[in-house]
């Protein structure tokens, strides 16, 4: 004898099914919108060097600079973002200064300043960075000069690095003006092509460095008590900052940045050249 079901026991079975249905739906929707972002989150990173931001520090008059360098990175398929340097002219001729969208005003140094006009242009330049990168919170940022010259592989390698880095890490240079880091080196991964990631005791280079929305909290506030009447160049007191390991620095060696050869520099023997040269690669000359 067959026994048929109260009407209510498939009305509950029905909901039963149509909430575990919902409920499954609502999971994997999460999970797969979670790992896109996830995945989105990191190409970007790869497409800045594995930063947040890559700013490209260029003077007004640089445009043949900014075309090169936006080639040069277009090339790449690297993001970035040319940032207004201020010149020793802005410092001379305070009163023809016209501030850039969003800049911060910032106090003008004495007209009878003993500082030399390109040491407080260069020091303003940074100083304007580092406010931009507090200001957007930015939680790291890679800054190049508009003269840089990159390694082919620049993308792949800066994986690399930036995957051995320690989680503690503050600075990083790419670049250096001086003599090798002496300090012993981190291992890096088997894709690094024989590049050395080194704790650095000082400076490397200005002209190619990244640094953390922490360390750029830190020297804002050095960096303001200083101004509009610092005593040492922007290099020096980052050195200053570093040698007491007040901040944990790295340097990459051999570097994966140099500066760009040109008529003005041809004169003068490099540091160091790059492996593979993507302004080379380009059809660069003198």
């Amino acid at each position: 004898m067959f026994i048929r079901a109260p009407p209510q026991r498939f009305l509950r079975l029905k909901i039963f099914v149509f909430l575990s249905a919902i409920c499954i739906f609502s999971l994997t929707g999460t999970y797969m919108f979670a790992s896109y972002i996830d995945t989105a989150s990191k190409n970007r990173n790869y497409l800045t060097l594995g930063f947040h931001h890559v700013y490209v520090v260029s003077e007004r008059t640089h445009e043949s600079r900014r075309r090169e360098m936006a080639r040069l990175m277009r090339f790449q398929g690297i993001l970035f973002g040319f940032y207004p340097a201020t010149s020793p002219r802005d410092i001379d001729n305070p009163g023809s200064y016209t501030h850039w969208v969003g800049e911060d005003q910032w106090t003008r140094p004495m007209a009878n300043h003993t500082e030399s006009p390109e040491l407080l242009a260069h020091f303003r330049t940074h100083m304007n960075v580092i406010n931009d990168v507090v200001r957007l919170r930015l939680p790291s940022a890679l800054v190049l000069a508009d003269d840089a010259d990159l390694e082919l592989d620049a993308k792949q390698q800066m994986h690399a690095v930036v995957e051995a880095l320690p989680t503690t890490w503050e600075i990083l240079f790419l670049a250096r003006c001086g003599p090798p880091e002496a300090s012993a080196p981190l291992p890096l991964l088997p894709s690094s092509h024989g590049r050395l990631l080194v704790a650095s005791g000082a400076p490397a280079c200005s002209f190619a460095y990244a640094l953390t929305y922490q360390a750029a909290y830190r020297l804002r506030r050095v960096l303001n008590n200083m101004w509009p009447s610092p005593q040492k160049s922007f290099d020096h007191v980052l050195g200053d900052m570093i040698r007491p390991l007040y901040m944990e620095a790295y340097a990459i060696e051999p570097p994966l940045v140099a500066k760009a050869a040109s008529a003005d520099s041809a004169a003068a023997p490099p540091l160091y050249s790059l492996h593979n040269s993507t302004l080379l690669r380009l059809g660069h000359t003198i």
